[in-house]
């Protein structure tokens, strides 16, 4: 064999995973850290205008080394490919289970390498390998929140990285490392979490400057860039539309969706309470930090929450203070003060994370005034005055999807506890409607007690009454899903109030503004006013078509508090309010597809504000939309024996048919035969008003329920049900007035 040698002079990146050999990483996690590695590796290379292609690369399990061609850009590996390489990371975690995340240790040189037959040799090589190797580097990333650590050569420090501002040379810190026998010095750096720039390190970027100042004298009297954000969650979940979102809303990448960089971002993050804003905002806070060389601000603006809420003042203070200005120069009024953390954070990179919002007037004293900065604001409410004034951009948090919400859960419990009940995980999830804060409170006392199972926890929250009890148990009111939603709930007005309690009464799953506006006994132009403030603040959500939702547990908590606010028959009033509406809608609606199916409407009570329905396209819309309701006002009628509406609702059943299936319209038959069995005959005479005589129209409802059930094989059974010749009469006359097929 012919023997080839060849020199040829690379940059030379070692990348190396942290904690690859890690227990709890089975073969099948090793191999998806593995895929991820390179894809965040090529990806990144690809990118920067660094074809993966044109580099040669061998693996070596954990790591990978990397020779790229001389005439790359070495200044790309210092100011491009970093931020690439976080938000490839960033991309991978949020998709990938706890033991499949990885973190990164890259190390920099350049030099010679050798290639023969064997490979490649290289004394430059096997420095780069030691670097990445080298404890103060691992020591740095165990230290650090975020998913990167670099460490570059003494020569690539001083040849590149010192040359390029956009590797912010301020934020790299020298280290002594063992060679075999020699010390040399490398450079650190956390490109996601980077150290503060400091005026001193300029001694350590001048020539020959690197070995007369200690690293320790590099923070002495500088200014400390703040930092305070909140600790991020361990095992923050899902969210990944969320997170691509505000990442494109980045200063650096505002301009690429048409931004102006002439503006400051803003971003307001609203959702209902305990839906995971703060826990999101802190999580992509960290995570984007590198990208705010200056700092970042924090502050809980107690919008929602025990206390008063905070005021512009009060938080302007504290962010002057942590920007060193001294008490006796902070201006006296709001005004000054804003005036002055405008001038301050002109010209600088910063992100200011505002907390727990309840106002726009809470906010825009703290807006910076110039390009650069980004502000994120949370609240419950949907601030839509900051965004028509300030041009804030809106994403709004819905409920975890099953999935997220599933590994949300893995993540507390353990996979092992999880995989073994899965049928109760999946029950779990449902019962805590996916909402992150109620999904994490039973998730955590299952972990807290190993002889406590998923299904123990299932069994308390199956129960509808006791299950915001089982979800606010302890003394802390941030950790209790009553106690957070009952800060939402004190901010509303008196008359927000008593239309969120009562649309707690409401059987179904959803439901109309005419249909609140009967459950509220308000006109509708009244009632559409309070349902705008009320999904202002999240307490309801729209839906398609003009139509409103809760989720189980806001459900539950209105329930709750009309059980706890409003009288019995005031209750009961509104309930008969709202299922008098349901009968004369219904009995309106059913009659241009059924003309001869009908009660006549002056047997049914007119409700205060009737719905007008009057061509066939209308009465199918709103009998396709109201179906469901109208099974849940029944049910609700037949469990609470409320007959003569159970009778009038289930005379609706031809068209509970039309569009469900037939099990349904046998279930709305025999309510209405065992509710009028329940009337008898004086009872029944009360629904049917004397005037309705032998085979009047009124007389068809228990008549076409009796048909209904000999279509579907139950005519037998009906008969002896009400053991009464009368009903048999009213079938014969019905069965010849329905022998055409229903329309």
């Amino acid at each position: 064999m012919k023997e080839q040698r060849e020199t040829r002079h690379h940059t030379i990146v070692v990348v190396d995973v942290e904690g690859f050999g890690d227990q709890r990483r089975t073969n099948l996690h090793q191999r998806a850290v593995r895929d991820g590695l390179y894809q965040v590796v090529k990806k990144a290379f690809d990118s920067a205008g660094v074809p993966w292609k044109s580099c040669y690369h061998e693996d070596r399990g954990d790591s990978i080394f990397i020779l790229v061609p001389a005439e790359a850009d070495k200044a790309v590996f210092v100011e491009a490919v970093p931020p690439l390489l976080v938000t490839g990371l960033r991309v991978h975690n949020d998709t990938h289970a706890d033991a499949q995340r990885i973190r990164l240790r890259v190390a920099l040189h350049a030099g010679e390498v050798h290639y023969d037959n064997y490979g490649v040799t290289s004394s430059s090589l096997t420095l780069t390998f030691r670097l990445n190797d080298a404890e103060p580097l691992k020591a740095a990333l165990a230290a650090s929140p975020g998913l990167l650590a670099m460490i570059a050569s003494g020569w690539f420090f001083d040849d590149v990285v010192r040359h390029t501002p956009g590797a912010a040379p301020a934020t790299w810190r020298p280290v002594e490392l063992q060679v075999k026998e020699t010390t040399t010095l490398g450079w650190v750096t956390l490109p996601d979490h980077p150290y503060p720039s400091e005026s001193a390190i300029a001694t350590f970027c001048s020539p020959g400057g690197a070995s007369a100042v200690a690293p320790a004298s590099v923070s002495k009297g500088a200014a400390m860039v703040p930092r305070q954000l909140p600790a991020a969650v361990r095992d923050f979940t899902g969210r990944v539309e969320h997170l691509t979102t505000l990442d494109a809303l980045l200063p650096g990448n505002f301009h690429k969706h048409g931004g102006r960089q002439s503006a400051v971002v803003i971003s307001a993050v609203d959702g209902t309470a305990g839906i995971g804003k703060t826990t999101l905002a802190v999580h992509w806070g960290h995570r984007v930090a590198h990208h705010f060389p200056d700092g970042t601000l924090h502050a809980n603006l107690r919008g929602y929450g025990p206390g008063e809420p905070a005021t512009p003042g009060e938080v302007l203070e504290q962010f002057l203070r942590a920007l060193d200005v001294p008490t006796q120069k902070i201006p006296a009024g709001t005004e000054g003060q804003s005036a002055l953390f405008r001038s301050l954070l002109a010209g600088k990179r910063m992100l200011i994370v505002l907390d727990n919002a309840n106002h726009p007037d809470q906010i825009r004293p703290l807006l910076p005034g110039t390009a650069g900065c980004m502000v994120l604001v949370t609240s419950r409410a949907s601030l839509t005055g900051l965004v028509v004034t300030e041009a804030a951009h809106r994403l709004t948090l819905d409920l975890l999807t099953p999935p997220e919400a599933h590994e949300l859960v893995t993540g507390v419990i353990g996979s092992d506890r999880t995989f073994n009940e899965p049928g109760a995980v999946h029950e779990l999830i449902r019962l805590c409607a996916r909402l992150p804060l109620a999904l994490r409170i039973a998730a955590s006392r299952i972990a807290d007690h190993p002889h406590t199972t998923v299904g123990d926890i299932v069994t308390e929250l199956a129960d509808d009454r006791a299950r915001l009890d089982a979800l606010s148990l302890g003394g802390d009111e941030r950790a209790a899903v009553r106690a957070v939603f009952d800060w939402s709930y004190r901010r509303l007005s008196t008359d927000q109030a008593r239309l969120f309690r009562r649309l707690g009464l409401h059987p179904g799953p959803d439901l109309s503004l005419p249909a609140a506006a009967a459950v509220a006994e308000l006109a509708p132009i009244d009632t559409r006013a309070l349902l705008v403030a009320l999904t202002e603040a999240h307490l309801i959500e729209p839906t398609p078509r003009g139509r409103y939702q809760f989720h189980d547990l806001l459900r539950a908590y209105a329930a709750e508090k009309a059980e706890q606010h409003d009288a019995p028959a005031d209750r009961r009033l509104a309930l008969d309010s709202l299922l008098v509406w349901y009968t004369h809608t219904a009995h309106t609606a059913k009659r241009p597809p059924h003309p001869a199916n009908t009660l006549q409407t002056n047997v049914i009570t007119e409700p205060g504000y009737p719905y007008p329905i009057g061509t066939f396209a209308e009465a199918w819309d709103w009998l396709g939309a109201e179906r469901v309701n109208l099974l849940a006002a029944l049910d609700f009628t037949t469990r609470h024996q409320m007959n003569q509406q159970v009778v009038r609702l289930a005379d609706i059943s031809h068209v509970v048919g039309a569009f469900g299936d037939w099990q349904d319209k046998i279930i709305a038959l025999e309510a209405g035969l065992n509710a009028a069995r329940r009337m008898g005959g004086s009872g029944f005479r009360s629904v049917v008003p004397g005037q309705a005589r032998g085979h009047s129209d009124s007389t068809s409802s228990v008549g076409c329920c009796l048909l209904g059930l000999h279509c579907c094989g139950e005519y037998r059974a009906g008969i002896r049900s009400h053991n009464a010749a009368s009903l048999d009469a009213q079938f014969t006359w019905v069965a010849g007035a329905a022998k055409a097929p229903f329309r």
